[in-house]
C-alpha cells in the first residue's frame, strides 16, 4: 500500500463493494498531500489536452511524444511507426500513470470521490452503470478498464495496491500491445489519416485546437471540472453524497470532460 494511503482497517484481496459507501471511518490525508495529488492530476490533465490540441503535428512529427502526453487508444493506433519498445514502455507507463493518484482518492475519501466523478466530472451514467459492474467483477474491471472511475472504486472498496497495481499493469500491457496490433492491421487507413494531417498541417492542426479550446469554455460554462478542489473534497457539509449508492436516480449526468472521455476511451 502507498505510505499514509489507506481505510481504518485490514484490507483483504477481495475489495468490499459497499465500503465507500458504508460510513468506515477512513484516513484522510493531510491538505499538503491532498493538494500534491490534485496538483498531479491537473498536470496529467493539460499533457492529454495539449496532445488533443496538436494531435496533427504531433502524429506526424513526433508521434512517441504524443502518446507520452496522452496514449489514449486513437493517439496508440496513430503512433504505430513508433518502434515496438518505447511503444509500449511509453504506452503503459502513460495510461497507468494517474491510475493509483484516483486509487488514492477512492481510498481516501470514498464516496464522495466517486460522487465528485459522477457529478462534477460529468461522468454521470456512466459511473453509475461502472458502480454496478464493479461490484460484480472488481479485478476484471480493472484489468479491462482502468480509468479514473474504476481505480476510484477499487480505492475506495479497499482493494489492496499491490493486487490493484499488479491486476492493472497486466491489463494495460495487455491493451498496448493490442493496440499495437490494431495499428497494424489498419495501416492502410492509418496511414491515410497521417498523410492527410501532414498535407493539411496547419488546418487540421487549427481545427482540433480551436475544438479543445471550445470544448474548456464549455465545461466551465457547465460549472464541470476535470480535477477537484481541496474545498469540494475536504467540505464534510457535502457527504450527503456517503449515504447514497448507485440506485439514486435523481442524479444528473452532464458533458464529459477530458479526463471521462479517455475512460470511455478506453485509457485511464
Amino acid at each position: 500500500m502507498l505510505p499514509g494511503a489507506g481505510v481504518a482497517r485490514r484490507r483483504s484481496l477481495s475489495p468490499d463493494p459497499s465500503a465507500y459507501r458504508s460510513g468506515v471511518e477512513r484516513t484522510r490525508p493531510s491538505r499538503r498531500k491532498l493538494q500534491l495529488l490534485i496538483g498531479a492530476i491537473v498536470v496529467l490533465a493539460i499533457a492529454g489536452t495539449t496532445a488533443t490540441a496538436l494531435t496533427p503535428r504531433l502524429a506526424t512529427r513526433d508521434p512517441l511524444l504524443l502518446i507520452m502526453l496522452e496514449a489514449r487508444n486513437r493517439n496508440l493506433v496513430l503512433a504505430r511507426h513508433v518502434d515496438l519498445l518505447p511503444f509500449v514502455v511509453v504506452g503503459t507507463l502513460r495510461r497507468m500513470i494517474s491510475d493509483p493518484l484516483y486509487w488514492l482518492l477512492g481510498t481516501w475519501y470514498g464516496d464522495k470521490a466517486i460522487r465528485w466523478l459522477e457529478e462534477k466530472a460529468g461522468g454521470g451514467a456512466l459511473v453509475r452503470v461502472t458502480e454496478q459492474f464493479f461490484t460484480k467483477a472488481a479485478y476484471p474491471m480493472v484489468f479491462l478498464f482502468p480509468g479514473a472511475v474504476v481505480c476510484a472504486l477499487a480505492g475506495a472498496t479497499g482493494m489492496p495496491f499491490p493486487a490493484f497495481v499488479v491486476t492493472n499493469l497486466a491489463g494495460t500491457i495487455t491493451m498496448v500491445v493490442l493496440l499495437r496490433l490494431a495499428g497494424d492491421v489498419l495501416s492502410g487507413p492509418v496511414d491515410a489519416v497521417l498523410g492527410f494531417f501532414d498535407r493539411n498541417l496547419v488546418t487540421t492542426t487549427a481545427i482540433t485546437i480551436a475544438l479543445v479550446v471550445l470544448s474548456l469554455i464549455l465545461q466551465r460554462a457547465q460549472g464541470k471540472a476535470e480535477v477537484p478542489s481541496v474545498k469540494e473534497l475536504e467540505d464534510d457539509g457535502e457527504d450527503a453524497g456517503d449515504q447514497a449508492g448507485p440506485a439514486d436516480e435523481n442524479r444528473p449526468g452532464g458533458t464529459s470532460t477530458p479526463a471521462l472521455e479517455a475512460e470511455r476511451d478506453g485509457n485511464e
